[in-house]
């Protein structure tokens, strides 16, 4: 069975990778039950970096750079067929492991679209299952 990776940039506090109660995870989630595939949800920060009050906060560069080692590792773990990277900070992050290039797709994050483009919504969901299956079928 293909495998897909979806990696997004770092967990809300209490939750896993693109949690199926957050706006992103309803719609990775959604993208994933239309998949025959088997689909891991990661993030390029494996924990929730929050600021003295204790709310969420986009990780530093040393905490991105301290966690690509363990990103790589998860990779190598799973064998992916098709890597989906979302939002720019990741996508800038993944281009730069040449390794995966070829099974790379670069992707709006999620709750971009769902806050600011909720209209294209429907579109974003089809175009990135089209985008996966391409990726998944042309290794074939």
């Amino acid at each position: 069975m293909k495998k897909v990776v979806f990696i997004g940039l770092s967990n809300k506090k209490d939750k896993e990778p693109f949690d199926k109660t957050t706006n992103s995870g309803k719609i990775i989630n959604e993208v994933i039950n239309h998949l025959d595939c088997k689909c891991f949800k990661i993030n390029l920060v494996p924990y929730a970096p929050l600021n003295e009050s204790g709310k969420l906060r986009y990780p530093t560069k040393e905490e991105i750079a301290e966690s690509i080692n363990y990103l790589n590792e998860q990779l190598e773990n799973i064998k992916p067929d098709c890597i989906v990277g979302l939002g720019n900070i990741v996508n800038k992050e993944l281009k730069k492991i040449k390794k995966y290039q070829n099974i790379l797709i670069c992707e709006t994050h999620p709750s971009y679209v769902y806050v600011y483009k909720k209209r294209e919504l429907n579109q974003y969901i089809k175009n990135l299952e089209k985008k996966i299956m391409n990726q998944i079928t042309r290794k074939e």
